[in-house]
């Protein structure tokens, strides 16, 4: 069940996220970071949400799907590397740029995480790769949300202004949240609760899509798209989650003997 739910989340909010660059040629925000003053920001925004759009169509092409997820995480790496990496590390006891850095990575993850889980099972070559997914993706996503919750408790007071103001005593769902993150990327990187971890970080993910941000898109102006934009992001996120988890669920089917691109 997570594998169908975060396959399909996943694949929409690719897609979400290359319709908004193709229309605004905008650079896919929070985890391209390709910065307005360098060349061809526009084109370079139109051009990367076009890929965006036709990569997210194909994951739910089965013959395809692979190879596209694969492509999607190679893409993401190298805007982790390339973009986010090369700012944390002048800055790295500072925080700015952590968020980025673990953002990108958590989906980069997920897109590995998919490409292992989708079938079919191959040792030879990229698919041999792809089938790294499991375990080192599941090890980027849990990493990814280590950092999430550290980020939380550094920047307690910014995290609480974005608890909606209906929410009684912000801080603590703040701190909550900051554990939630470490508890769940500590379960998925250990192996102990790990299935249970990375569901409940989807749904909390989930939560967070429902009560805050499509509330805070749907009521701004200036801001929409970077709005509309962390909808889709979180989307990503509670779907890469839940794929994290059925990787879980494959290892104990390929210990049952069952199929394990079926989880």
């Amino acid at each position: 069940m997570e594998y169908r739910i975060g396959r399909v989340i996943f694949a929409l909010g690719i897609v979400a996220l290359g319709i908004e660059s193709l229309v605004l040629g905008i650079p896919v925000q929070r985890l391209e970071a390709y910065q307005k003053d360098w060349p061809y920001y526009a084109e370079a925004g139109r051009a990367v949400g076009a890929v965006f759009v036709l990569v997210g169509g194909a994951l739910f092409v089965d013959r395809v799907a692979k190879a596209a997820a694969v492509l999607l995480a190679l893409v993401l790496l190298g805007w982790d590397i390339g973009f986010h990496l090369i700012k944390l590390l002048p800055t790295v006891s500072v925080g700015d740029h952590w968020g980025g850095f673990a953002e990108t990575l958590a989906v980069f993850a997920a897109a590995w995480v998919l490409a292992a889980l989708l079938p079919p099972p191959d040792s030879r070559g990229w698919k041999r790769i792809a089938a790294w997914g499991v375990p080192y993706g599941r090890i980027c996503f849990g990493v990814a949300l280590i950092v999430f919750g550290a980020v939380h408790f550094i920047y307690l007071d910014f995290t609480a202004k974005f608890i909606p103001d209906w929410v009684p005593y912000r801080p603590f769902f703040a701190e909550f949240t900051g554990f939630a993150h470490i508890f769940a990327g500590l379960a998925i990187l250990t192996g102990v609760l790990g299935r249970v971890g990375a569901i409940l970080a989807g749904v909390m993910y989930a939560s967070w899509v429902v009560m805050l941000h499509i509330p805070r898109a749907l009521h701004a102006t200036e801001q929409a798209p970077f709005e509309w934009n962390a909808v889709f992001v979180a989307s990503i996120l509670a779907a890469g989650a839940w794929l994290v988890a059925a990787s879980f669920s494959r290892d104990s089917g390929r210990d049952a003997g069952q199929n394990p691109g079926r989880a």
